[in-house]
């Protein structure tokens, strides 16, 4: 029996995000800055745009109007 070999390929998306459209997604979170409320609006993101990648991780910057993430989304890859 042969097996495949399964890689991942990397890209990272960068989102621009209106400070209060940001915090209507993240109402169930009760730290809108915690790695996993960034992560939520990143999956929320690709799923909207019908993009099957798998949410890594995210970084993210703010100021006074808009947040900015940085994600790190994976993409499997079969070899064979």
């Amino acid at each position: 029996m042969e097996s495949s070999e399964i890689t991942l390929q990397v890209y990272h998306h960068h989102l621009k995000i209106p400070i209060e459209t940001y915090f209507n997604t993240v109402t169930d979170f009760l730290d809108p800055w915690d790695e996993r409320a960034y992560q939520f609006v990143v999956h929320k993101y690709l799923e909207e745009a019908k993009d099957n990648g798998i949410v890594g991780m995210v970084r993210q910057e703010r100021d006074e109007n808009y947040v900015y993430l940085d994600a790190a989304v994976r993409y499997p890859q079969t070899m064979d």
